[in-house]
């Protein structure tokens, strides 16, 4: 039992655990988000969308409705009652069946009119898919860019520890003058400095990209790395053409356009009467209160208990100065407008085009820039830099300028690639048309 006691005190003393330690739960992994996937999500999930479609289902079904006739009136009545008001003994009662008819031709114009209406929903619908496309693949790449500026700071802070340990070399061996070691530690900690307003951007970026996922603000999300992606070369006129073939806010203007002109034409047609048809059968419970009483040519047979009728009731407008000419004047400002909407929607659409074609043509000049000459000379600059102040050929200010160029060209670098990629984006939504 001694033996025992002493070889655990043993053990203590020497610190080696009687018993194994827990080991720390590892984080679990966040997957990464592609762009398709962030878009089929916040398209599911956006309730604007849904809306919309909601809309579009509606307007489809006003317009399968219109074609449906007017519901018919069926009527009861006691004729020669002895009483006021009274249900007791009457000399006939008669039913009677009403059935409204519209002009010919105007259930047809006005469901021609409201699908014009459902067609322009359904393009509404579109142009929000689109658009909502847009602000998730700009939120995406912002994010993307946020990501790319801590990484590219973790680099820099390598590039400025290295300034660092050579300025203290040179100040320890009297090569350099104390000044160049206290600014080295002085940019490596406003670099540190960089960090905070870095991170406090990307958190925001994520926090937008979550809200349109619908997720919590401050839920993980990962992201795939920036990378530049050349899409074909855009030629203007061609681009015009396939803007009024498919961009879908024009085709909507167009249907709503189409809409006016019909709703005009309908207007006039409330000038024309409507009709309702009637049919009807008397029932009499004394034969002396037919009409047909004392008809010589019955008086063999005895009169007729039962009566028949048939009608047709038209409506004449001819109240149309002070209701149906409104109408028309309504109508016909309705269609200026929609004319008008329809040249507005062409000219914003062309002129936003024409703008992001140029930014798309400029920012990829630039890209081809960085990558061909920019970038390589900025990391070249840097190497020499550090070599040429090691052997006392440079000041310290000129090496720090060249990590500062180093940086901010490839900070520039990915902002314009973030730039190219946005704009096509919008391009695309301008076009009617998506890439993944």
């Amino acid at each position: 039992m001694s033996s025992l006691l002493l070889l655990c005190a043993g053990l203590l003393l020497r610190g080696t655990p009687l018993l194994a330690e827990t080991p720390a739960t590892a984080p679990v992994p966040v997957p990464i988000l592609g762009l398709s996937e962030a878009l089929d999500t916040a398209r599911q999930e956006n309730p604007d969308i849904r809306q919309a479609q909601a809309q579009s289902e509606s307007s489809r079904a006003r317009a399968a409705l219109s074609l449906a006739p007017a519901e018919p009136t069926l009527s009861f009545s006691l004729n020669d009652a002895t009483r006021p008001f009274g249900l007791g003994p009457a000399a006939g009662k008669t039913i009677q069946f009403a059935q409204p008819i519209g002009f010919p031709g105007r259930a047809l114009l006005n469901r021609s009119m409201l699908g014009e209406l459902a067609e322009s929903s359904n393009y509404q619908l579109r142009a929000l898919t689109l658009q909502v496309g847009v602000s998730v693949k700009n939120a995406y790449y912002s994010l993307q860019l946020a990501r790319k500026s801590i990484e590219l700071n973790a680099d820099t802070r390598l590039a400025y520890e290295r300034i660092l340990s050579v300025a203290k070399r040179r100040y320890e061996s009297g090569a350099a003058a104390q000044v160049d070691f206290l600014n080295a530690q002085v940019t490596l900690l406003l670099n540190g400095n960089d960090l905070s307003d870095l991170e406090a951007s990307e958190r925001q970026a994520r926090a937008q990209l979550n809200v349109l996922l619908r997720r919590p603000v401050t839920a993980a999300l990962e992201v795939e790395p920036i990378a530049m992606t050349y899409f074909q070369k855009i030629d203007l006129d061609r681009a015009i053409e396939r803007m009024l073939a498919n961009r879908n806010e024009i085709k909507a203007a167009r249907a709503l356009e189409r809409a006016a002109v019909k709703s005009y034409r309908l207007a006039w047609y409330q000038l024309l009467p409507d009709f309702q048809l009637t049919l009807g059968t008397t029932f009499y419970n004394n034969q002396y209160a037919s009409p047909f009483s004392g008809d010589p040519a019955n008086a063999s047979t005895g009169w007729p208990t039962e009566t028949y009728q048939v009608g047709v009731q038209m409506t004449v407008p001819i109240w149309f100065f002070l209701s149906e000419r409104q109408v028309i004047r309504g109508a016909s400002y309705d269609h200026a407008a929609a004319q008008r909407n329809l040249d507005v929607v062409f000219n914003q659409s062309k002129n936003a085009l024409e703008t992001a074609v140029d930014t798309i043509r400029s920012t990829e000049s630039k890209i081809e820039n960085f990558e061909r000459h920019i970038l390589p000379m900025a990391e070249q600059s840097l190497n020499i830099a550090m070599i040429d102040y090691g052997s006392g050929k440079i000041d310290f200010p000129t090496l720090a300028a060249s990590a500062a160029a180093r940086r901010q060209a490839r900070l520039s670098y990915a902002t314009a690639v973030v730039a190219y990629l946005t704009n096509h984006a919008t391009y695309d939504e301008l076009i009617g048309e998506e890439q993944r």
